[in-house]
């Protein structure tokens, strides 16, 4: 996990608790339960589809989440490293960095894509055979990119 995946979940977390604090010391906190609970909620969610880890094997790639998986076929993929991958990101749907940065965004040079990210450090962008693209941020670039071309053909 990068330093700035680490830090956005740890401010989240100090925000959230200050909020439901803040909160529930007026006079009417009644409101500061139903927040903490819907926070709490919030959390949960983006806590449980964060990806894990990536595994390639049987012409498949299969992003491990927290919580299920995500599977793409590797069959007439093509991959490259992209270490600008993450700079001009635009979120149009997903979460920008609490645990992880995963769902749907867009940027001008490479348009639509999914994220599955833990680390904005090394990007890798695989663009599947149907046109869509995913966004991973795999510990070992080269050795991923490796294992994904053997089964691409």
């Amino acid at each position: 996990m990068s330093t700035a995946v680490r830090w956005t979940g740890l401010l989240t977390v100090v925000f959230a608790i200050i909020v439901v604090a803040v909160m529930a010391s007026r006079p009417n906190g009644t409101f500061s339960v139903p927040l903490a609970g819907l926070l709490l909620v919030i959390l949960s969610i983006a806590y449980a589809m964060s990806p894990l880890r990536y595994d390639v094997g049987d012409g498949q790639l299969v992003v491990r989440r927290q919580v299920g998986r995500v599977s793409a076929e590797l069959r007439g993929a093509t991959i490259e490293s992209d270490p600008a991958a993450f700079r001009g990101l635009v979120r149009t749907f997903g979460n920008g960095g609490f645990f992880a940065v995963h769902g749907m965004y867009w940027s001008r040079r490479l348009g639509a894509v999914r994220v599955y990210a833990r680390n904005r450090d090394h990007g890798v962008v695989l663009t599947l055979a149907s046109g869509r693209k995913w966004l991973l941020s795999p510990d070992d670039p080269d050795a991923f990119i490796a294992a994904v071309r053997a089964w691409t053909r």
